[in-house]
């Protein structure tokens, strides 16, 4: 499956009373999560405010929680979210002789379990998997690491195939360097080495101090690398099942 278009629609805020998009389910991966109504706590400095003279429903912020279960009845798993809410202008109701109507909008910032960012192919090897699910984890936290987190993905993917991270005296080398020679191994690999190298640029801005990289932009980059890995391990998997059948001249019972 492709990136989950669930997680783009987590990464904006939510307006109260909207329905909360339903993500894959990271336990499974077959059921989908359910969230219910999130709960709201105001902040101290928020309800403190409400005293003042000139008060807004503007003025009014908090944190929130909220939980999930998957659909999947031989699943269940539980999920548990919080974020930061604050209170503004409805999108979804028009001024009428009262004013403007005011909605909470609730932006995610932490999921537990994570939700998957991107698919992780079964014959992927198993720190590359582990590289796609430190990404996950701070997703919505901090989306600057979560690129360097699949920047670190890719390079957990070369040393597996046997790109040396160091030089013989030791020194590291760098990802752009590793992907050259990986590329250059096999004349067959620049469209895949184009999209590693994209990861890469985006992993490097995601280590910036000064970083801004939105969620929507790290999930680009998810894209970018599920398209890599579907080439690397997906599709060679899809070949080989074709080879069976073919040689089979029908269905291949081979285990």
């Amino acid at each position: 499956m492709p990136v989950d278009p669930a997680l783009s629609v987590l990464a904006k805020p939510l307006e109260s009373g909207q329905a909360w998009p339903r993500p894959s389910c990271p336990t499974c991966q077959s059921g989908f999560v359910r969230f219910s109504s999130p709960t709201e706590v105001e902040s101290h400095e928020s309800s403190s405010a409400r005293g003042h003279d000139a008060f807004e429903p503007e003025w009014i912020t908090g944190t929130f929680v909220v939980q999930g279960e998957c659909e999947n009845p031989e699943c269940r798993q539980s999920i548990h979210g919080t974020g930061n809410y604050g209170v503004d202008y409805s999108d979804r109701s028009n001024y009428d002789d009262y004013g403007p109507s005011y909605s909470s909008y609730y932006t995610i910032t932490h999921l537990h379990p994570p939700m998957l960012m991107m698919p992780i192919p079964g014959s992927a090897p198993d720190n590359v998997r582990e590289g796609v699910l430190r990404a996950s984890r701070v997703l919505f936290a901090d989306p600057g690491l979560a690129a360097t987190a699949l920047r670190a993905t890719v390079e957990l993917f070369l040393t597996h195939a046997g790109v040396a991270a160091t030089t013989p005296s030791g020194k590291f080398r760098s990802a752009h360097e590793r992907i050259e020679e990986w590329r250059d191994a096999d004349p067959g690999r620049p469209e895949v080495a184009d999209l590693l190298f994209a990861v890469k640029w985006l992993g490097n801005a995601g280590t910036h101090e000064d970083a801004d990289l939105t969620v929507i932009e790290v999930l680009d980059g998810a894209r970018v690398l599920d398209e890599a890995f579907h080439r690397l391990f997906t599709g060679p998997d899809i070949q080989a099942r074709a080879r069976r059948i073919n040689a089979a001249k029908g269905p291949s019972r081979r285990p």
